[in-house]
């Protein structure tokens, strides 16, 4: 027998041995897949297909790979561009796959161009690259292509003046040879989406609170978009007009708390409690809770004092007596009160004999209050003239009021 014998022989030999072996080495069988659909050209979905490795050797993610089939090696019309090529749709996963585990091929697909509705058969089979496809691997998915058109939308009612008090509503008739993927509904600067249409497949309803919308006049847009991205859009006029939601007389734009009947512009105003009931723009700080008593005794150039007292006043209130003019045993003296009642004649002014014009002013402090003042001007022959005043935190100089 020749060589060339010889060597034909051995090869033949080496192929009727090596194809069972290696259709041992690579099995797979059928698990699970996702999905036959109704398409649109252009629109993009996931899809994948489950094995359990019923073969011998390991799937590596680096060379097995989902492949197109009928035939192998088929350029697919649905390749997406994730795809490695438009015959190699994925990757298996996990990174590797033991005989006798599972294995997974996750992948996206882009419907073609059609002119008129298309179904297509998509048949893909497992292969390890440059070294075999896996036997009992082969399978397929329908696909119904139909031609991209944009839908069509239109009004069927809307409330064309509405509180902002209240709610604002509005429904549209939406279809589309795919379906309607979502309705955005825009107004007044703002978007709403309504995602899920009512059990006709066909009506969408817009209903949010009406206050989420600024008053005044608007073109609502209803923008119907489907699978793919096309749309259509409907138009529509409403009003918003201001809301009264206390029923105090006054509208929203100048109440400055809508829910509150209490709280509007030329409220009394409550100092202390953390609102702005007259919608000025801040709480009224309170007052230093304290009061004077005084007593005098006055001449023709000179007034004694007979009684000054300052009661309730708080504890560490700051206090500061200013004295100007005539007869004054003192410019300024300041001291943090113990509380309760300061007897100020007893301590400063029992032997003072202050001259005609000379004034007296008494001022209890605390940090966040309004300061309480009382200033005393003397004057022939009568009681002193006396003021009761207000310092504002910060403030130097007393006033009649504190804002």
């Amino acid at each position: 027998m020749s060589v060339v014998a010889r060597l034909l022989g051995a090869l033949l030999l080496y192929a009727v041995l090596a194809a069972p072996a290696q259709a041992q080495e690579y099995q797979a069988r059928f698990e699970n897949q996702c999905c036959y659909l109704t398409l649109e050209s252009g629109e993009v979905v996931s899809q994948f297909f489950e094995y359990t490795n019923t073969g011998t050797q390991f799937w590596s993610n680096a060379d097995v790979f989902l492949g197109t089939s009928n035939p192998q090696n088929r350029a697919s019309p649905f390749a997406h561009p994730s795809w490695m090529s438009n015959f190699r749709a994925a990757r298996v996963s996990p990174q590797a796959v033991a005989p006798g585990q599972r294995g997974r091929f996750d992948f996206q697909i882009l419907a073609p161009s059609v002119a008129t509705p298309t179904t297509y058969r998509e048949v893909f089979e497992v292969v390890r690259e440059q070294v075999a496809w896996v036997a009992g691997s082969g399978v397929y998915l329908d696909y119904t292509v139909l031609p991209s058109l944009p839908p069509s939308v239109g009004f069927k009612s809307v409330e064309p003046t509405t509180n902002r008090a209240g709610t604002l509503t509005a429904t549209v008739d939406a279809t589309d040879n795919r379906g309607i993927l979502r309705v955005d509904f825009s107004v007044g600067g703002k978007t709403f989406t309504v995602n899920s249409p009512q059990a006709d497949g066909r009506t969408f309803t817009l209903s949010v609170p009406a206050d989420q919308v600024p008053a005044g006049t608007h073109t609502l847009i209803a923008r119907a978009i489907d699978h793919v991205g096309n749309f259509a859009t409907a138009t529509a006029g409403v009003t918003l007009t201001l809301a009264d939601r206390d029923g105090d007389g006054v509208l929203e734009d100048t109440d400055c708390n809508d829910f509150a009947p209490l709280v509007k512009p030329g409220a009394t105003e409550i100092p202390g409690n953390g609102l702005d009931e007259d919608c000025n723009g801040t709480d009224a700080l309170p007052t230093v809770a304290a009061s004077f008593q005084n007593q005098w005794l006055a001449s023709t150039k000179t007034t004694k004092v007979t009684t000054l007292k300052v009661r309730g006043a708080p504890v560490n209130a700051r206090v500061e007596l200013r004295c100007a003019g005539r007869g004054c045993p003192f410019s300024v003296r300041r001291f943090n009160a113990k509380g309760g009642t300061l007897d100020l004649r007893r301590q400063y002014f029992r032997k003072a004999k202050l001259r005609v014009g000379a004034t007296l002013e008494i001022r209890v402090l605390v940090p966040g209050f309004n300061g309480k003042v009382a200033r005393f001007t003397m004057r022939k022959r009568r009681a002193p003239l006396t003021a009761y005043l207000c310092l504002a935190p910060g403030a130097t100089k007393p006033t009649r009021t504190c804002a």
